[in-house]
């Protein structure tokens, strides 16, 4: 029996025409929405390795330690591990950073001027400017009176950099710099005790002065109870009761780096990564208390490397025909940029950037803090802060532009200034409370491009921050922010700050400095990834086809696309009905 065939009237026929393009419809809409990859590799294998508890009340019995003193207490049993800390970027905050300014150099907080905190040191991270003290109320808004001289939570950038015990890190190795780490920040339950802004809100620790006068952390914990709870690696709580603070509030800072995830119902919602169980060290190994990352926009370069993605999922994780669209043809795009579809798309919202020509009361806090006003308005009665922020997208190889201060500084004209800020408004719009803008300075801008094969598209998040400028010597100026956190005088704290430095500045004088975060946290699960008409429909405008380098091709090219398919449907419709009047 022949097998049949299909004639040239039969394909012509609009009943078959219409069927084809109904086939070829429904495979479209099916790979641009409902076709999720799934993945594969290593992942399907991880177990969640618990901290193992070493009880250390026998040791603590039999040497008579009654109080914990940080590494002072453990030093005699592991001065290895503390001589390693001491080196370690967490404590020394610098570490030597490779691509930067098309060479390297060390960098850190300690050594940088930033658009969150401005300067924790100064003279090559030696003077510290705004390390450690007692922050008081010394001024409030009439109605709040009855708060001045409370205390105002703050005790400085101490709190949570350095992991220290409260002296100033040194370059040079002592006994006392040895004894002066906090080691239950990371190797000690979380339930018992948490550093950073939770130690000092829950009264864990607090800040009194020693003998000569210095300012020190005293740890309020007793001491029974800290030797049944000591842990040999920190948990994602430890590590988070600074990170997800970073920047002055929750969420405030790193990208999707959030309370959320210390919570483990909203850790399931937040990130497949923590929803697996997986802790931060997982992902961030090292040795010898050196904890890697690779970000923009991080610092910490040490010993071992930070995970990527396929070092657990594979080159090709993605299956069928979807899959292979995406092995296939998305080599030059992270990860990170399907699979991280928002920012602050939890619990915390965040800020589109912070302006320190002003300063807001929080009275909840008995305190100034700095203004995050609103776009439009510039209110500053209170904070307004962000949620389901969509990244900005741009090339990256490894290599990136950053601003170390106190070099020379020149500000771009706010025109040139075209980044997308949160993701929503242009650098270029923004305008301070107070005093004028003269220009825009990156303080860390990813390199790259399209023409330059070592370059991918990644999500950043885009954080700028009006800081005070001296004209006279182009530079950003330093600020005593204790100051302006107490009497909400950021002028004061621009002066104090330019006078500490050796800095003129003309109070009045700002410039935008603008800094690319990447995005590594918050992966969503695959069904909440990005579908492929995110970035190929003909409206949705999530990728900025231009600025990668693209021009409008794209756009006009998904649009043609999308009006040829409509225009074919409609015809073969037409048909149809006309041939069954016929």
């Amino acid at each position: 029996m022949p097998l049949p065939t299909l004639s040239r009237a039969s394909l012509a026929s609009p009943w078959t025409l219409a069927a084809i393009l109904a086939a070829m419809l429904l495979v479209a809409v099916y790979l641009g929405f409902y076709s999720q990859p799934s993945g594969t590799g290593i992942a399907e294998l991880y177990k969640p390795i618990k901290p193992r508890v070493v009880d250390h009340t026998r040791y603590f019995e039999e040497k008579g330690i009654t109080r914990y003193e940080g590494s002072k207490t453990c030093l005699e049993c592991h001065y290895d591990e503390a001589v390693g800390f001491f080196h370690s970027y967490h404590y020394q905050m610098a570490s030597l950073n490779r691509g930067v300014n098309g060479g390297k150099r060390p960098l850190g907080g300690r050594l940088l001027l930033n658009d969150y905190c401005m300067a924790i040191f100064l003279d090559n991270g030696t003077r510290p400017l705004n390390w450690i003290g007692y922050v008081r109320l010394k001024r409030a808004p009439e109605g709040y009176e009855q708060l001045v001289g409370s205390f105002t939570g703050l005790t400085g950038c101490s709190m949570c950099h350095g992991v220290t015990m409260g002296l100033p890190p040194s370059w040079n190795m002592t006994r006392e710099q040895l004894e002066n780490i906090d080691c239950l920040a990371c190797h000690v339950k979380p339930e018992v005790y948490l550093s950073g802004p939770i130690a000092i809100k829950e009264g864990y620790k607090n800040v009194t002065r020693d003998e000569q006068g210095r300012w020190r952390y005293e740890v309020k914990i007793p001491i029974d109870k800290i030797a049944k709870s000591i842990i040999d690696k920190p948990t994602a709580q430890n590590c988070l009761a600074c990170h997800a603070f970073s920047g002055g509030g929750p969420g405030l800072k790193r990208p999707n780096i959030t309370p959320d995830l210390m919570d483990p119902a909203k850790a399931k919602r937040f990130d497949v990564h923590f929803a697996k169980g997986l802790s931060c060290v997982d992902c961030h190994p090292g040795s010898g208390h050196g904890f890697p990352t690779n970000a923009t926009d991080t610092w910490n370069r040490e010993r071992g490397e930070a995970r990527r993605c396929v070092d657990c999922h594979g080159e090709k994780p993605h299956r069928g025909i979807t899959g292979w669209i995406v092995n296939r043809f998305h080599e030059r795009v992270a990860c990170q940029t399907c699979h991280i579809p928002f920012i602050a798309h939890g619990s915390y919202p965040t800020e589109l950037y912070r302006d320190w020509s002003a300063a807001t009361f929080l009275p909840e806090k008995h305190r100034w803090k700095f203004s995050l006003p609103d776009p439009e308005t510039r209110d500053t009665s209170r904070w307004h802060l962000y949620g389901n922020l969509t990244p900005v997208y741009a090339w990256y190889n490894g290599s990136r532009i950053v601003y170390v201060f106190p070099e020379k500084a020149q500000p771009i004209p706010l025109e040139q200034a075209r980044d997308k800020i949160g993701g929503t408004i242009e650098a270029s719009e923004i305008k301070p409370v107070n005093g004028r803008l003269l220009g825009a300075l990156y303080y860390v801008k990813p390199l790259g491009g399209r023409d330059d094969p070592n370059s991918k598209i990644y999500p950043f998040r885009v954080h700028a921050a009006i800081v005070p400028y001296s004209t006279k010597d182009r530079l950003p100026v330093p600020m005593k922010v204790g100051i302006a956190f107490a009497t909400g005088n950021v002028t004061l704290a621009a002066l104090v700050g330019a006078k500490e430095a050796g800095i003129s500045w003309s109070p009045g004088d700002y410039v935008l400095l603008i800094r690319y975060m990447q995005v590594n946290h918050g992966v969503q699960p695959r069904d909440k990834a990005l579908f492929c008409f995110d970035c190929h429909g003909p409206t949705v405008r999530r990728m900025p086809w231009p600025e990668l380098g693209y021009g409008h091709y794209p756009e006009i090219a998904f649009t043609g696309i999308s009006i040829a398919i409509a225009a074919v449907v409609v015809y073969a419709a037409y048909r149809i009905v006309r041939s069954r009047r016929s």
